[in-house]
């Protein structure tokens, strides 16, 4: 503390302690320093908190933009893909059930019944399905079992038009993955297994060149050409 003299009533000099302003005393600065510091972490704090929580809003919506676009109803090419077939012959064990293709897809738009040589299948279809106008997923049963699945209307966008010379050009005995590798996926799927052997007929109408609804089917048998179709192509 400093010390100031003062002059008394009585006409004497005295010496007397004087206290510092509390903003001229160390402590104070030090306390001052201590909650700046501390504001200051929580101001950051403060900010890293909304940068989390607009963070965690931002994910958010992104999820439930992404969950809309998988539960908008519309089956994709990849579900249609990988829906098992079994052997007709077979009571098409192993092939996928109604059930789950109805908890996968969701209810069917269409289903009907027929009987062939004793043997009866339930066709069931499909329309809320990701493509082309008029797209629709058909998948036949016998046994509650599915043993034939069929996809039309699926249109895809090709880099380069597939002319007839392209069609000439496959041979019978090609592989399946060497003609996709080539010209695409096809528009149409249609794939059955029946007695041990798997019957696939591939229809492209998209990017095909030629007159309007040009287009073209191939014929594979167990994954090679087996035959060939084509409709108005140059």
């Amino acid at each position: 503390m400093a010390k100031k003299k003062i002059t008394g009533e009585d006409g004497k000099e005295y010496s007397v302690k004087v206290k510092k302003p509390f903003y001229k005393r160390v402590w104070f600065w030090v306390l001052a320093i201590i909650v700046i510091a501390v504001v200051g972490s929580k101001l950051g704090g403060g900010s890293s908190d909304k940068d989390d929580k607009s963070t965690a809003k931002t994910e958010e919506k992104s999820s439930k933009s992404s969950s809309s676009k998988k539960d908008d109803g519309k089956i994709t090419r990849k579900q249609f893909d990988a829906v098992k077939l079994g052997d007709l012959m077979k009571s098409a064990e192993g092939g996928a059930t109604i059930d789950e293709l109805k908890k996968e897809f969701g209810n069917p738009d269409s289903t009907s019944s027929s009987t062939t040589n004793g043997v009866k299948t339930d066709i069931v279809t499909w329309t809320n399905v990701e493509g082309g106008l008029g797209a629709n997923i058909v998948v036949s049963f016998t046994d509650g079992h599915a043993f034939s699945k069929a996809i039309t209307g699926f249109k895809f966008n090709r880099d380069k038009k597939i002319s007839l010379a392209d069609f000439n050009s496959l041979a019978d005995g090609t592989a399946y993955s060497d003609v996709v590798n080539k010209f695409g996926e096809p528009d149409g799927y249609d794939e059955t297994l029946i007695d041990g052997s798997k019957s696939v007929m591939a229809t492209y109408m998209s990017g095909v060149k030629g007159d309007i609804g040009a287009n073209f089917n191939v014929t594979f048998t167990d994954d090679k050409v087996s035959g060939k179709s084509q409709t108005s192509m140059k």
